[in-house]
């Protein structure tokens, strides 16, 4: 079992990402801080219950995503929580591609509406290949963790974030 200050090194280090990866899901930033908090106690309860032998990061973003369903469920049979949710929130790392400053603004026109073009593109994707591609690209995460993230077999899991990356290439490619 993890000691306290293990477990507290391990959870930090994924907070950021956990965080990302939680509110793309719910698309409300407050209540995925509040889940986040949630993930870290019940990891921080059921530590005893966590292999070794496995991945951390999996198995935490296994019990986030089990807190995103858990929340979305809570929210639809209680309409009135939804009733004004935040606009979706992009993963970070888009919005902070290197070389910004002193370039030609047609330069970072440009490059805004490709980003731009990559979100729509990446939402049209079934949650689970979308969950997949985030993941791998966006949280650097091994297929091995992802599969067990997803409960999905491996093989499925690389199938899936490169189908579905061949295809927001396509249609970015069609776009022009």
């Amino acid at each position: 079992m993890l000691s306290d200050e293990e477990f507290e090194k391990a959870f930090e280090q994924v907070r950021p990402g956990l965080l990302r990866f939680v509110r793309a899901r719910v698309k409300d930033s407050h209540a995925a801080h509040d889940l986040v908090q949630e993930v870290y106690i019940k990891a921080s309860r059921n530590r005893e219950r966590f292999d070794e032998s496995r991945s951390y990061s999996s198995w935490v973003y296994t019990l986030a995503r089990n807190a995103c369903i858990d929340h979305l469920r809570r929210r639809v049979r209680d309409p009135l929580s939804a009733v004004a949710p935040n606009a979706p929130v992009a993963p970070p790392e888009l919005d902070s591609l290197p070389g910004r400053e002193g370039q030609d603004p047609g330069d970072v026109a440009e490059r805004t509406d490709l980003v731009a073009a990559i979100r729509r593109e990446l939402a049209q994707l079934p949650d689970k290949r979308r969950a997949a591609v985030e993941m791998k690209i966006v949280e650097g995460l091994t297929y091995r963790e992802i599969a067990e993230a997803l409960g999905a077999p491996l093989g499925t899991i690389a199938f899936w974030v490169r189908e579905s990356l061949q295809q927001v290439a396509e249609r970015l490619k069609e776009q022009g």
